[in-house]
């Protein structure tokens, strides 16, 4: 008896389990979906934490929105009629088309010039101490003999940058009216336009940029609503990332693609603007495009990677689970009498 007695005297623990929540007389706790649970276990989707997406989502927003500011501004430089956009439209046409070298002639030929008298141009000019250039004849031969009709990209920028496309656009350009000019591309067709290549780098590029910042909101917001921070088992923000985490690589990818593009059309600008095409276009092209700056972009993302692979593999983790439920421990006492005493185990 003394053994029975001493028995029902001791603690007996009883788990206890929360009663699930009752909605319109269904319960709200269900298990989650077995593709949730597997990415769980992984080392990918599982082990983050909704401040550490919240913050790569903040950033790709905060650094879109300041990237647009500048694509934007250079968008209005870049537009077709503007002076810069004229010069190098000009000096696309005469690398692209017999015929406007031809119309540039006659123009000169019949279009008075002067400021103040008639005055017609003059195609005989001064470029060394005693060294002439004929510009009619350039316009009417020379340029078809050396480069024809550039059609390839590389022929086109060897051609504007040639010293002797560059002196007869640089004696031409400023007394050639620029409504012949509109009106012969209206007139003749779809000509390559210097000005509309950069008009359609820009957008591209103001698009991405644009699209990059939307998905920040959106994905900012959809983050914001799910209850991941409210699920402590981490299974929610799993859920999230299985959708919201794709979305957010194809983001950055939105920004970079954006940002290349954008460094594009500003390289393509300066050249529009330059007098000395082929000495700008090695310079921000060869030199800083593509000698400095996509070398140490993929050496970024390669110790970037590097970096994660270190740190993951050098991170202690804590292997022992963590029970957070509490349980029931019944005192008994001798008379039979009970008394329910509720212990947590922490």
């Amino acid at each position: 008896m003394q053994a029975i007695e001493g028995y029902c005297s001791a603690f007996v623990s009883l788990p206890v389990e929360a009663p699930p929540v009752m909605v319109f007389g269904r319960s709200t706790k269900r298990r989650p979906h077995k593709l949730v649970e597997a990415a769980a276990k992984g080392s990918i989707l599982g082990g983050h934490s909704p401040d550490e997406i919240d913050n790569i989502n903040t950033l790709g927003g905060v650094v879109s929105a300041l990237v647009l500011s500048f694509v934007l501004g250079l968008q209005y430089m870049v537009a077709p009629g503007t002076d810069e956009m004229n010069y190098a439209d000009y000096r696309s046409l005469m690398c692209k088309s017999q015929e406007f070298r031809l119309f540039v002639r006659d123009v000169f030929k019949i279009e008075d010039i002067g400021t103040h008298s008639e005055e017609f141009f003059n195609f005989t000019k001064l470029v060394r101490p005693g060294q002439y250039m004929d510009i009619e004849q350039f316009l009417v031969s020379g340029m078809q003999s050396k480069w024809g009709e550039a059609a390839s990209g590389n022929d086109h920028i060897a051609c504007i940058g040639d010293k002797d496309v560059q002196t007869a656009v640089a004696f031409t350009f400023e007394d050639f009216p620029k409504k012949y000019m509109h009106a012969f591309v209206l007139q003749s067709g779809d000509f390559y336009r210097w000005s509309e290549v950069n008009e359609r780098i820009g957008a591209v590029a103001g698009a991405l940029i644009f699209a990059a910042l939307l998905w920040s909101i959106i994905l900012n917001l959809s983050l914001a609503l799910a209850p991941v921070r409210e699920d402590d088992s981490g299974t929610a923000l799993v859920a999230w990332l299985m959708i919201g985490g794709p979305m957010m690589m194809v983001n950055y990818i939105f920004m970079v693609v954006g940002l290349i593009l954008f460094f594009v059309t500003h390289g393509r600008q300066l050249m529009a603007m330059s007098p000395f095409s082929g000495a700008t276009s090695w310079n921000t092209v060869t030199v800083a495009l593509f000698a400095i700056l996509l070398p140490i972009f993929v050496v970024g993302v390669i110790l970037g990677i590097l970096s994660k692979i270190w740190a993951d593999y050098n991170a202690q983790k804590d292997t022992k689970a963590e029970e957070d439920q509490g349980t029931l421990q019944v005192h008994t006492d001798g008379d039979g009498n009970q008394e329910p005493e509720v212990k947590a185990d922490m």
